[in-house]
């Protein structure tokens, strides 16, 4: 693999560097997906739920990750 191949391989790949395992998750969503998400953080729903139920639709994520980035206490955060 070339150079020109690897830096094409990662262009895109760093777009959300810095951000926290959740805003990463956000960015991944669908519109119908976000909004569900929103309405929920919205209605002060439970990290714990929150992470339940984006896991049992094959989302990885831990509920301190979801915890930290409602807090402000996160990897995005900081580097706002």
């Amino acid at each position: 693999m070339s150079l020109e191949d690897s830096i094409e391989e990662f262009r895109y790949k760093g777009t959300d560097i810095g951000l926290c395992p959740f805003a990463k998750l956000i960015n991944k969503l669908n519109e119908v997906d976000k909004k569900a998400l929103f309405n929920a953080i919205e209605k002060s729903l439970p990290d714990i739920t929150l992470a339940n139920a984006l896991r049992k639709e094959g989302y990885k994520i831990a509920e301190i990750s979801i915890a930290q980035h409602r807090k402000g206490i996160c990897r995005c955060k900081n580097n706002a």
